[in-house]
């Protein structure tokens, strides 16, 4: 019998909801062979203000696991972890990206577009730096417009910055940074709190 995964996406808005697929592609490389379908929760009528309240309003719902994607910024990501921990609910995967979404798309970007790693060089920071970055955004829309003799809209870069995220290659170089080594472990334990016939060794 197939192993099938129905997993839901809470993020703290729309923006992040690429990321959808980039986890779905990391679960499936957990359990290679399994049917696994991730996708933004649809939420009706009002939507919950925070993720402790998203959470709790999939406590019905019938899913294996809930990915909650929330930005660290500067609470740090021990602090956001407790908190999507706090409702309770073991099908929880915390994904905290430091200190944004941002940063892991400049990272997936390291030796994905060949004009990166001079370009950071020159801004003075190293793939190893990119979680100490004060603000990931500010720098992938400065990388984004290097070459341009005015800025993108607005909507311009929000619709470049969505593809990006949802490109991030789950074996890139994203792997080497520090909130996505923890978003592995995060995703194992959940799996095996969840499955608990299956293990990892």
């Amino acid at each position: 019998m197939t192993e099938y995964w129905q997993c839901a996406f809470i993020g703290e808005g729309t923006s992040d909801n690429g990321l959808a697929k980039v986890l779905e592609r990391l679960l499936m490389s957990m359990r290679p062979g399994a049917d696994v379908n991730l996708e933004p929760h649809g939420w009706t009528g009002r939507r919950p203000n925070n993720a402790e309240e998203k959470i709790k309003a999939l406590a019905e719902e019938p899913y294996d696991l809930i990915f909650v994607h929330r930005d660290a910024d500067n609470v740090g990501i021990e602090a956001r972890i407790k908190e999507c921990r706090s409702p309770g609910d073991d099908r929880v995967v915390p994904v905290i990206p430091v200190t944004m979404t941002e940063a892991w798309v400049l990272a997936d970007l390291w030796s994905k577009e060949e004009s990166f790693q001079p370009w950071a060089s020159r801004q003075g920071f190293r793939l190893a730096g990119i979680e100490d970055l004060a603000d990931p955004k500010r720098t992938l829309k400065e990388y984004l417009n290097r070459d341009r003799s005015r800025f993108m809209t607005v909507n311009a870069f929000e619709r470049k910055r969505s593809k990006l995220v949802g490109q991030i290659r789950i074996d890139g170089d994203v792997k080497h940074l520090e909130a996505w080594k923890r978003l592995e472990k995060e995703l194992e334990s959940a799996v095996v709190r969840n499955r608990q016939h299956l293990s990892y060794q």
